[in-house]
């Protein structure tokens, strides 16, 4: 193994370690370490028909991951493309947490509550169901952090639910379903980013929860990356 193959493979591993093992980092880590066991089955398979077809195995492997990637990606911007403009009437939204930076929205998260605003401002009855719980790198939690956002701009707090317990969108909805069953509430929407949205409803679907989505905008720089991460982070669910 050269010097920069150890390197990579170190910063994989801390990424792994750091990010509490992101399924993501751990499929592309995968994927890094075939590269090593395809370079060997060449070049065993200069004189071996058995590493020949493994290497030819190793190929086909590469081509469906890259026409799956292609696939979902495909489906993931059409998703966008035919529902970006959904604005139902719903008693309750649940609003899918993300990260604070020093007490504050991060941007991805601020576009969620801009959205849960604009709809506030054309359905003022709405009741929020804000999910978030408090990372280790977080001083309060999401679903409060959310929530001082919403009050600040002027929606009364007799319209904002806090669910504070949830670390992942899985979470999200389980702990969120708890409460709307009390409430025994059946018409519900759910506000996330759109590139989020695709797998946030195949979760919700998973827990039998009926939910309509709203969606907000996201962030043009961060696009890519967050798409690149739903295509892992939705068949780490689909093996779930």
């Amino acid at each position: 193994m050269k010097k920069q193959d150890i390197i990579i493979t170190a910063i994989f591993i801390l990424l792994i370690i750091f990010s509490k093992e992101d399924f993501a980092f751990f499929f592309l880590f995968l994927i890094y370490l075939s590269t090593f066991i395809y370079k060997y089955f060449s070049k065993k398979s200069k004189n071996s028909s058995v590493f020949k077809n493994l290497k030819a195995l190793c190929k086909l492997g590469y081509i469906l991951l890259f026409i799956s990637f292609i696939g979902f990606e495909a489906i993931l911007l059409k998703d966008i493309a035919i529902n970006k403009d959904n604005f139902p009437k719903k008693s309750h939204i649940i609003v899918l947490g993300g990260k604070l930076d020093d007490n504050i929205p991060s941007k991805t998260l601020e576009l969620r509550l801009i959205k849960a605003y604009e709809y506030y401002q054309k359905f003022p009855d709405t009741i929020f169901i804000l999910s978030g719980g408090k990372g280790d790198d977080e001083n309060l939690s999401e679903a409060q952090g959310m929530a001082n956002y919403l009050i600040e701009k002027g929606v009364p707090t007799n319209n904002l639910v806090l669910e504070d317990k949830a670390t992942s969108t899985y979470e999200n909805f389980k702990f969120s379903k708890e409460i709307l069953d009390n409430l025994e509430v059946k018409n519900i929407g759910v506000i996330s980013s759109s590139f989020h949205l695709y797998r946030a409803k195949f979760i919700a679907k998973k827990l039998d929860i009926p939910v309509e989505a709203i969606y907000a905008d996201s962030p043009l720089i961060l696009f890519f990356n967050c798409s690149l991460r739903e295509f892992f982070a939705y068949f780490n669910e689909m093996r779930k």
